[in-house]
């Protein structure tokens, strides 16, 4: 008889634990997983920040997604032709920086060629940047906003011709005109 209330009271144990283990594993696959491939792609969601919770951004389609990358490529390849600079071959930078602009902003740019190409001459001025980072602000199907930072460096008369660090943030706004991405503004942002 004892051996018989062992056995129900181990069976009845047995029963309740496997019970648990079930809920909490209905649980798990109910809720669902932030992860993919092992990494959660959404840490904290849910959490009150105070300002605010965080929230998940689902991912954007293929279309957008390449959108986004042609508006971010524009933007670095405006920024690149912008900040590399040889008096020597001052026209390149010129003819690089007016091919990939637009509006208002080709007609200043074409505007002030002519005295930045006098004032590189008489400077020896020469910049070498390359572009370390670049973000999508806001864009939709014609038109972005994206900040773009170049770390370079410039020698002229006025370093002695030693290289001295530039460094600089750049916010570009582009427009989709005839299928190609276009500068009609640029504006430096300031670091701090």
């Amino acid at each position: 008889m004892r051996s018989r209330v062992r056995l129900n009271v181990g069976l009845y144990a047995a029963t309740v634990l496997l019970g648990c283990v079930a809920i909490l594993l209905l649980f798990v696959h109910v809720s669902g997983s932030n992860e993919v491939d092992g990494t959660d792609v959404a840490p904290g969601l849910g959490e009150d920040l105070g300002r605010g919770v965080v929230q998940e951004v689902k991912q954007a389609d293929d279309e957008q997604q390449e959108r986004v990358a042609a508006q971010i490529k524009a933007a670095s390849e405006m920024v690149t032709a912008f900040v590399n600079f040889d008096y020597k071959d001052s026209a390149a930078t010129i003819d690089a920086v007016s091919e990939r602009s637009t509006g208002t902003f080709l007609e200043q740019y074409q505007k002030g060629a002519v005295d930045l190409k006098k004032l590189a001459t008489e400077a020896q001025s020469t910049m070498v940047a390359r572009v370390v980072w670049a973000g999508l602000v806001a864009g939709d199907k014609d038109s972005a906003t994206v900040i773009v930072a170049s770390s370079g460096h410039v020698t002229n008369k006025t370093t002695e011709f030693e290289e001295e660090a530039r460094n600089y943030r750049i916010q570009v706004q582009l427009v989709l005109e005839d299928g190609k991405w276009l500068t009609n503004d640029l504006q430096y942002v300031e670091l701090g």
